[in-house]
């Protein structure tokens, strides 16, 4: 029999997806109270800053009937956006009333976390340090990613894997929130008056900032300073995307004569 939760007196199904729980948007709409539509539009609008796999699985009509993951009509054809925790923690960032908080405590306490929960098992410490740091190491050294945020991230998936917090250990840390690279090429694009990505890839190509190889875009030394390359996971694929520090608009817009 399947599993029922009731959120803000809703029913909700519980539903799993490559092991972890996920809602459609259609449910985030309906224990938010919101018009149908409205998580879908604010995932559309913010989609650059979803990781499919992390935050959100799209999976076909035909996979979700023949793994029953959730019901749906015989006559769906499309893709189905199934958001799971973090997504939802991202998602709902832009409802922020009341009744948005009481309903996202409730839904990841009483829906995401009893999974975590029954499924929990803690790593040695000194096993889950190691390993996280030593993947720290190779990334920085690798993509040039800042210090700072490669071991933040590997210290909060040593807590994940053991159960404890290491609060301390990171504020000996070098600032990871210090000139975080958070650009795409899109938004750079749309800061600088409305300029296509494509162009401002060519730009960065131009400037001896990033170059392409094996068909994606990588930082050149030069780009290093400007840039970081952040690992993703779509479709079972692991590459890496370049997000760019603001100082790079300042370097595009003092060469786009030059380079457009």
């Amino acid at each position: 029999m399947d599993k029922i939760i009731t959120i803000n007196n809703q029913p909700i199904k519980v539903k799993e997806y490559k092991g972890q729980r996920i809602v459609t948007l259609k449910e985030i709409d309906m224990v938010h109270e919101r018009t149908e539509g409205t998580a879908g539009r604010n995932f559309r609008e913010n989609r650059d800053k979803f990781i499919e796999g992390v935050d959100y699985f799209k999976v076909c009509a035909d996979e979700i009937r023949t793994h029953k993951i959730m019901e749906i009509s015989n006559k769906a054809h499309e893709d189905i956006v199934l958001i799971t925790a973090s997504g939802y923690l991202m998602l709902i960032k832009s409802l922020n009333d009341e009744l948005a908080w009481k309903i996202q405590r409730e839904l990841v306490n009483n829906y995401f976390t009893v999974q975590k929960l029954k499924k929990e098992y803690h790593k040695p410490i000194d096993k889950a340090i190691k390993q996280h740091f030593n993947i720290a190491e190779t990334i920085i050294q690798a993509t040039g990613v800042k210090p700072g945020l490669a071991y933040s991230v590997a210290i909060s998936e040593a807590e994940k894997e053991t159960g404890y917090k290491y609060e301390e250990y990171k504020k000996l840390l070098p600032s990871a929130n210090h000139d975080v690279a958070s650009f795409n090429p899109t938004q750079i694009g749309e800061k600088m008056g409305g300029i296509k990505a494509h162009a401002i890839n060519t730009m960065l190509e131009r400037m001896g900032l990033q170059e392409k190889k094996e068909k994606e875009w990588r930082l050149t030394e030069e780009g290093k300073d400007f840039g970081e390359e952040i690992p993703y996971t779509k479709n079972g694929h692991s590459n890496y995307r370049i997000l760019w520090h603001e100082k790079v608009l300042e370097k595009l817009g003092g060469n786009r004569n030059d380079n457009v």
